[in-house]
């Protein structure tokens, strides 16, 4: 017979669901796009784990990063922790994402903006793309007009952001499983 040790508060609270998110090294402007070359290595992020927030509804792949810059406040404010989910599916008008810009020298640029299509609709119902806007928040900047031959990424949906996170320390030994 196995013994299974109880402790005083096991039979009162059920076990917590917790759940990681990957914390990713680049900061994200609000503003222009910049990578990691753009930024002192003091203000590059540890890459690590982090649980994801309470009220925060867990997705698979879903990541966290710095904000950097006042262009999307006042809703994301300058050093506050943006949330991701990576399942970019259906349409992304007016809706705020994380786009990566991987047409520059270096790679890995990116930019947190409210995404806007312009289209041209025809009598017969279809459309074409005039372009695509990325729309600050902060009315004190001016929209990112894509590049019609640029190759960009949309690398994430913003769900929201938090001023902290709380970090995981990853476990120093590899788990065996039990031979059955």
């Amino acid at each position: 017979m196995l013994m299974v040790p109880r402790f005083r508060d096991q039979e009162q609270m059920p076990a917590q669901i917790c759940h990681e998110m990957e914390i990713k090294r680049f900061r994200i402007a609000c503003g222009e796009f910049i990578g990691v070359s753009d930024v002192d290595r003091e203000e590059l992020e540890k890459p690590g784990v982090a649980l994801v927030p309470k009220g925060f509804r867990y997705d698979e792949g879903m990541f966290a990063a710095h904000a950097r810059g006042n262009s999307m406040e006042p809703k994301i404010a300058h050093g506050t922790w943006c949330l991701f989910h990576t399942d970019v599916v259906g349409t992304r008008q007016d809706r705020i994402v994380l786009v990566e810009d991987r047409g520059e020298t270096g790679g890995e640029r990116y930019t947190l903006k409210k995404y806007h299509s312009l289209k041209r609709y025809f009598q017969d119902g279809t459309w074409d793309h005039e372009g695509i806007l990325l729309l600050s928040l902060n009315s004190q900047h001016a929209p990112i007009r894509l590049k019609e031959d640029g190759c960009y990424n949309i690398c994430g949906w913003y769900v929201g952001n938090v001023p902290q996170i709380q970090r995981v320390e990853q476990p120093r030994y590899q788990v065996v499983p039990e031979d059955e």
